[in-house]
């Protein structure tokens, strides 16, 4: 059993004053083997006199020292209370994103925290298939999507401070190529975990690879990845579609053996069709599939076509391939060129081609003609085909002449 009694100088309605004078006992009568202890608690003066009633009264006293056999023991000042509050508060609101944005529940060592760097329309692309298996997912970009965000179930952070801060398993770069480098240097990684999985999503590989072995320190882990595919190609679903992956440097404890896992196995659930190979393999390939299918879109675009009312399959599938490649920026287009050293032979053996194709057509052509198939078919020709016709007889008799 114990009483407690207080005595205060001042109390009003809506502030606390403390006086120097002010005094608080507080009698504990514990009954210890027959003795009774008496614990005395004094109010020491505070810098600052009035403070806003916000709690009960006993939450307001500040400087409280108790004294028990010549013993002082330090109570928490208000200030310390608020701040105590602040943080219990802030982490209840992250633990209750952590489960507001989990659909399918995973267990603890599966789930991932992934903050997207670069929420733009990939990374929002993105986000959804890692909301939907359950992850936590954060978001940083420069625009502001907090809105675009919320709709998504992520968190988004408009300082990186904020968002590194938050100590995600997996930093996922969407950024554009050009840009890489810059906002890799913009990180505070120095408030990352040590051994953060830094993730690209670049269609370009050896670029993005050199630079995470150069810019991050030697404790992160570093993937990298091209989903390949977008926001038109996999709107309906990742069924069949490729997703390359090399895991450049990965430490070898378990933990992080199954991090890197359990974020390939986000797209392998998903359906892709998974490709494991050197960042040095994708760009030859790349170069020779993507970049070239990328450079005959951007042709055709030029060329202006228009559907017709006689459109073959095969010209649909062409207008489609003018459609998808030109609805991605002209910026990836040039990425794909100057970060791939591949690119520039791809152009030149299309120029090449090109040109081969030309004589090797108006040849045929001139043959036809030489073997007097059709004597007086060349009066018939339209002028222009005449004249290359004429051009390439001519580099003929040289040739023959050399």
């Amino acid at each position: 059993m114990h009483l407690t009694m207080f005595s205060l100088s001042s109390i009003q309605s809506n502030n606390i004053q403390t006086q120097s004078s002010s005094s608080l006992l507080i009698n504990h009568h514990h009954q210890y083997n027959g003795f009774h202890h008496l614990t005395h608690v004094s109010i020491r003066p505070s810098p600052r006199i009035h403070h806003r009633l916000l709690f009960s009264p006993r939450a307001q006293i500040v400087n409280l020292t108790t004294t028990s056999n010549n013993n002082y023991v330090s109570i928490p000042s208000l200030d310390d209370n608020l701040s105590k509050l602040h943080k219990s508060s802030r982490s209840s609101s992250l633990s209750n994103i952590e489960e507001s944005t989990s659909s399918h529940p995973l267990s603890s060592s599966n789930k991932l925290k992934i903050a997207i760097i670069g929420f733009g329309n990939f990374g929002q692309f993105i986000a959804k298939a890692f909301i939907k298996q359950g992850h936590i997912v954060l978001a940083h970009s420069r625009t502001d999507y907090s809105l675009m965000a919320q709709s998504l179930n992520v968190n988004f952070f408009k300082d990186p401070n904020d968002i590194c801060e938050q100590h995600p398993d997996i930093i996922l770069l969407c950024t554009s190529i050009n840009s890489l480098e810059r906002v890799i240097c913009s990180l505070p990684i120095q408030k990352l975990k040590r051994n953060t999985l830094f993730v690209d999503v670049l269609s370009v590989k050896e670029f993005p690879k050199n630079i995470f072995l150069q810019s991050l320190p030697q404790e992160f882990d570093i993937l990298c990845t091209h989903p390949m595919f977008g926001p038109t190609s996999g709107k309906d679903n990742w069924k069949g579609l490729p997703f390359m992956f090399d895991k450049v440097r990965i430490g070898q404890k378990e933990s992080r053996i199954n991090r890197v896992n359990n974020f390939i196995n986000i797209f392998e659930k998903e359906g892709c069709r998974m490709v494991e190979m050197s960042c040095c393999e994708h760009d030859k390939y790349a170069a020779g599939s993507q970049f070239i299918t990328h450079t005959i879109g951007r042709l055709l675009q030029k060329l202006g076509p228009e559907t017709t009312p006689i459109n073959t399959k095969g010209y649909e599938k062409l207008l489609n391939l003018m459609e998808n490649t030109t609805a991605d920026s002209f910026d990836l287009y040039c990425g794909l060129f100057m970060y791939n050293n591949n690119s520039m032979e791809v152009l030149e053996k299309l120029d090449a081609a090109l040109d081969s194709l030309k004589r090797e057509l108006f040849g045929k052509v001139l043959e036809k003609l030489e073997n007097k198939v059709e004597k007086e078919s060349r009066l018939a020709l339209p002028t222009p085909l005449a004249k290359n016709i004429e051009k390439l007889q001519v580099e003929r008799k040289e040739e023959a002449l050399s």
